[in-house]
């Protein structure tokens, strides 16, 4: 309804318009030389609106040619731009895929579509790297870390050129520019822990984890090499305290506790520990080195004491009644560690030296819980990975449930 009302409006407008327009009276004359024109107002004036309709379309039809040249060249500027995207695009994903050839072709484009732009800077670089062009890939990181935006993915990449080459001291001095282009990333604290822990620096390597598998097995590394006893039994309670029922940390804090001379608090700890989870490193803390063999039977019977029918508890008093030749005990704890569950082979080698047989193989006490490697003897970081705090002990913890001891 409203568009009905609106154009018998418009259309009236229109006409009152157009009917005053021709009851205007008078006329025009105009003399040019010999010739004399004379019109009437009415067709005066509309050949007056018609020539400033022509003049308004001459002066935009010739505005538009002026800036022809320009639009065009915004035109194609755009379409290179779209262009260099597109090769930025497929690069990345070349990249992702590992296709050098790929990612080398796509640089080339997007540089000569998007010059030295610094995402351009990077896919160039990645393309060197994986392409095995270390000295191209290098100069082209070093480039990048000029862009305010992108240095840390050039300081990201000359670390990772670093360590491929070996070159671990310019690999941490990367690894600190590229937090400070970019604080607080957890990839370049995770790097900067790796390197720290391959310079053996575990107070530094400390200051870079909260994982408490970490803290621990670092703290007791820190312990192992520290400069002082006293700086030894700090990290030691480091270790404890990330992982109080680690055996690996309190062994190390009952040896940093006997080292400063409190070996009442060293045996506490290696009692409560075996209390918690007996295992044979807080047996060779307890274990005196000078002692006799008879003696140190003695004292392993003190310590399992405190978890009586463990398996680790009858391990331990038949290799220590083994080495005392007290053989009927050696081979009655040996054959209670079995029952209990032993399958390491540690209670069938008491057996087989009783019995004077060769002895079977002894099962890996370790296993890393990142790559699954298996490993004899404890240590700050997996053998095989590299990885820091991720050995757990292999053997079950299973405690003897003989009807003769209750």
């Amino acid at each position: 309804m409203w568009s009905v009302l609106k154009f018998c409006l418009i259309a009236a407008l229109v006409l009152a318009g157009a009917w005053w327009l021709a009851a205007l009276p008078g006329g025009v004359t105009a003399d040019a030389g010999a010739y004399r024109i004379t019109a009437s107002a009415p067709v005066a004036l509309l050949l007056l609106l018609a020539v400033v309709g022509l003049l308004i379309v001459f002066l935009r039809v010739l505005g538009g040619l002026r800036r022809a040249p320009r639009r065009f060249a915004g035109w194609r500027s755009e379409r290179r731009q779209q262009a260099g995207e597109l090769a930025l695009q497929r690069g990345l994903v070349a990249v992702a895929a590992g296709d050098a050839s790929g990612a080398r072709a796509a640089a080339v484009k997007a540089r000569t579509l998007l010059g030295e732009a610094a995402f351009v800077q990077w896919l160039t670089a990645e393309a060197a790297r994986l392409s095995g062009e270390g000295e191209q890939a290098r100069l082209a990181f070093e480039k990048l870390t000029q862009s305010k935006e992108m240095k840390f993915l050039g300081h990201q990449g000359l670390l990772r050129e670093s360590l491929k080459a070996g070159r671990v001291d310019e690999a941490a001095r990367q690894a600190l520019a590229a937090e400070e282009a970019y604080p607080g990333g957890a990839w370049t604290r995770g790097q900067r822990l790796a390197l720290a822990v391959r310079a053996q620096n575990y107070a530094a390597a400390l200051r870079l984890t909260q994982e408490p598998h970490e803290r621990a097995a670092l703290a007791v590394a820190a312990a192992q090499t520290a400069e002082t006893p006293k700086l030894a039994l700090g990290f030691a309670k480091q270790a404890a305290k990330a992982e109080p029922g680690s055996p690996v940390a309190l062994a190390a804090l009952a040896r940093a506790l006997r080292a400063v001379g409190k070996d009442g608090a060293a045996r506490k700890t290696l009692l409560h520990g075996w209390k918690i989870a007996p295992h044979p490193l807080l047996a060779a803390a307890w274990l005196a080195p000078g002692a006799t063999p008879l003696e140190r039977a003695q004292a392993a019977a003190q310590l399992s004491a405190a978890r009586p029918g463990h398996m680790e508890s009858e391990l331990l008093l038949g290799e220590t009644a083994l080495a005392a030749k007290l053989t009927g005990e050696a081979r009655r704890h040996a054959e209670a560690a079995l029952k209990a569950g032993n399958t390491d082979g540690r209670a069938k080698a008491i057996l087989a030296a009783l019995d004077g047989k060769p002895a079977p193989a002894i099962a890996p006490a370790w296993r890393c819980t990142a790559c699954q490697a298996q490993t004899a003897e404890w240590s700050c970081t997996c053998p095989s990975c590299g990885r820091p705090g991720t050995l757990t002990p292999t053997h079950p913890d299973s405690a003897l449930m003989a009807t003769e001891n209750g």
